[in-house]
């Protein structure tokens, strides 16, 4: 096995948000190059309104699309993008005052009028504005969202109830043109203000962009990109080393190099289980709380993830708001005795625990996902539950995942990799714990107000609330189960240098990528 060096090997250990090697650069100059970047899996979409999954983003945000604050990669900061700076004029109104001279790739101009058709497009998704487009970007609004041009370069953005994070909300909201705007389909030929724009798309195959000459800021040094798709992290690494990427994301750490060919980097990403709390055999919170006491964190994490993994028991990671920092994780941990007892206890009352439920997969999570869940899957039957293990890619794992589920449906327990890049938890648990989440499967009262409140509150407040309603989902509800804090590698070839940063998980910029001979 491929050994880490020890500077990479102590930078993911001891929580270091990112390492990268070598002397500083000269500034960038732009070349005729071209790289090939290698992904898990093919985007599903390219509409400026889906960036904010992995999936998508890694391709199209920053690239081809920017919106108009951005969270600082050193700090966790709110800073301006394609809005120069923002004022809360009202506690329910914020005025953004947005960078001149900006242009489409297709030449038209960028403006406020823009800017607002963008934010109300992006939430086309949801009941607030009676659309059907089920953009991906729609789920980090809780609630309607209205914007307006104030003059050309002046937006105002509104809400019904004050909230005091809306500059790092619209991080989320990335700008397409107008003409774009207008359409009430998906887009599959996007027209961003980035660095680089959209040439071509084979689908099933690559996705080809090139630099976009009349680009607001500096010129990056990469001419074109292609992106191509191969789901095995060792045939990603293996397209490096031979030459055929220059960048291969979500590599093993079999895989990786002793040297600064190899980079890590943590986003906050938690790989956890999702238990659907509605359906036998898990309406009982003794079962769900079995679950968590009959997996083994701890070999798994050793054994199966090496440095990219650790034992963790939350939803969040400890740069968000939500993360509990005193909390006693001996109260979910191993204990198989336990789960037994606890699903004893259960059938004893009437609780159908042998019914059959599905475990939902997809491949493309972590490295050795395939092996990491037959793992967890077989500390489950160890105890005494009954499943199958269902293994799929994204776009069948999603109809799994997003309500409404089926009244057909078998109870599920679904592996989710979540990451939150924002610091804030109203980026994670409005979708997924609260009753009408989007990809919720718990609904309690209790967190429902909480995260009412937390929404309107700021700084302490807002984290104190969010803790107390992850109390009550891990130790009563416990329907998100945390197993790992992921650490993730990207593999870089001869004459590539890319700093990661904790946001490389969702975003890939290649402006940010340094070419020399």
């Amino acid at each position: 096995m491929l050994r880490l060096s020890g500077r990479l090997a102590a930078a993911v250990s001891a929580g270091m948000l990112t390492w990268a090697a070598g002397a500083p650069l000269a500034v960038a100059q732009p070349t005729d190059r071209a790289i090939t970047v290698v992904l898990p899996t093919e985007p599903d979409s390219l509409d400026p309104c889906d960036t904010q999954t992995a999936t998508n983003g890694n391709v199209s945000k920053d690239n081809i699309f920017e919106s108009l604050t951005k969270v600082s990669p050193e700090d966790g900061t709110v800073i301006p993008l394609l809005a120069e700076s923002w004022d809360r004029v009202e506690p329910n109104v914020w005025h953004f005052h947005l960078k001149e001279g900006v242009k489409f790739h297709d030449g038209s101009e960028f403006d406020a009028e823009t800017a607002a058709a963008n934010i109300i497009r992006s939430q086309a998704g949801t009941d607030f504005y009676g659309g059907a487009l089920a953009c991906y970007n729609s789920e980090q609004f809780v609630e309607r969202v209205d914007a307006e041009a104030i003059d050309k370069y002046t937006l105002q953005v509104s809400t019904e109830r004050p909230d005091p994070i809306m500059p790092l909300r619209l991080t989320y909201i990335d700008m397409g043109s107008l003409e774009s705007q207008q359409k009430a389909e998906k887009i599959t030929n996007p027209v961003g203000t980035g660095p680089y724009q959209f040439v071509e798309r084979i689908q099933g195959q690559s996705i080809k962009l090139t630099r976009f000459d009349g680009y607001w800021g500096e010129i990056p040094e990469v001419k074109d990109v292609t992106y191509v798709y191969r789901t095995e992290a060792s045939v990603r690494a293996a397209m490096v080393e031979t030459g055929e990427a220059q960048l291969a994301t979500a590599i093993r750490a079999e895989n990786a190099t002793g040297d600064d060919r190899t980079v890590a980097y943590k986003d906050n990403r938690i790989f956890l289980m999702r238990v659907m709390t509605h359906k036998e055999p898990f309406l009982d919170p003794r079962v769900r709380r079995a679950i968590s006491h009959a997996v083994d964190r701890d070999s798994i994490t050793r054994a199966l993830m090496g440095i990219t993994g650790s034992p963790w028991y939350q939803m969040l990671g400890p740069q968000v708001n939500g993360f509990i920092p005193d909390f006693d994780n001996s109260q979910l941990a191993y204990d198989p005795e336990k789960a037994r007892q606890l699903l004893e206890e259960a059938r004893a009352d009437g609780v159908p625990v042998d019914t059959e439920f599905l475990i939902i997969s997809r491949p493309d999570q972590l490295p050795n996902q395939t092996e990491v869940v037959q793992a967890i899957a077989q500390n489950l039957e160890q105890v005494g539950f009954n499943f199958q293990l269902l293994n799929m890619e994204g776009s069948a794992w999603l109809k799994y995942l997003r309500a409404p589920f089926p009244d057909d449906q078998p109870a599920t327990l679904q592996m989710v990799s979540h990451d939150n890049t924002s610091g804030d938890a109203s980026f994670s648990f409005p979708r997924y714990i609260s009753c009408e989440g989007p990809v919720s499967s718990t609904c309690n009262e209790r967190i429902d107000e909480l995260l009412k409140q937390a929404d309107v509150a700021a700084d302490e407040e807002r984290a104190k609330l969010y803790q107390e309603a992850a109390r009550i989902l891990y130790l009563e509800e416990t329907s998100m189960i945390g197993v790992a804090e992921q650490a993730r590698l990207i593999r870089l070839g001869d004459g590539i240098r890319y700093d990661a940063n904790p946001m490389s998980g969702v975003i890939i910029r290649i402006a940010d990528i340094h070419l020399s001979e």
